[in-house]
């Protein structure tokens, strides 16, 4: 069980500046997620300054975004800090900036060393890209 809430924004214990989601990185996305169940996601709107081709989003950006949900499923779910050890991703069609998109992730599997966590982009229930990596359980913790 989790000892984080559900249904309410959702910070990083520590803020370490990071570009995904840390609020002290005015540079960076300062994604906030929540919990619902073994489930994370949060609702994010790519800034156009992210953006590849006009009106869409770089797609390092969107594999940012893949990871920086991954681990926040990781933390949420689990309460355990990770490193990203590998991410596969499947870019199935472009992520918009300046709209709406859903983020969501969750375990697929579990190792004594790494999890295995799925996670997925969408826009209006229509998948964007999809992902599947390995993330290390930190033990620097």
């Amino acid at each position: 069980m989790s000892m984080f809430p559900e249904d309410v924004d959702l910070l990083f214990p520590a803020d370490g500046g990071c570009f995904g989601c840390s609020e002290s990185n005015a540079d960076g996305l300062r994604m906030r997620f929540r919990r619902r169940g073994e489930m994370v996601f949060t609702e994010f709107a790519v800034p156009d300054r992210f953006h590849g081709a006009p009106g869409i989003a770089h797609g390092g950006i969107v594999a940012t975004m893949l990871d920086e949900v991954s681990c926040a499923c990781a933390v949420f779910v689990r309460d355990e800090r990770v490193v990203t050890g590998e991410l596969s991703i499947r870019y199935q069609q472009p992520c918009p900036v300046d709209a709406p998109i859903r983020l969501e992730a969750r375990i697929a599997d579990e190792h004594p060393r790494y999890f295995v966590i799925a996670a997925q982009v969408t826009r209006e229930g229509v998948v964007l890209a999809l992902s599947t990596g390995k993330f290390f359980k930190d033990s620097r913790q």
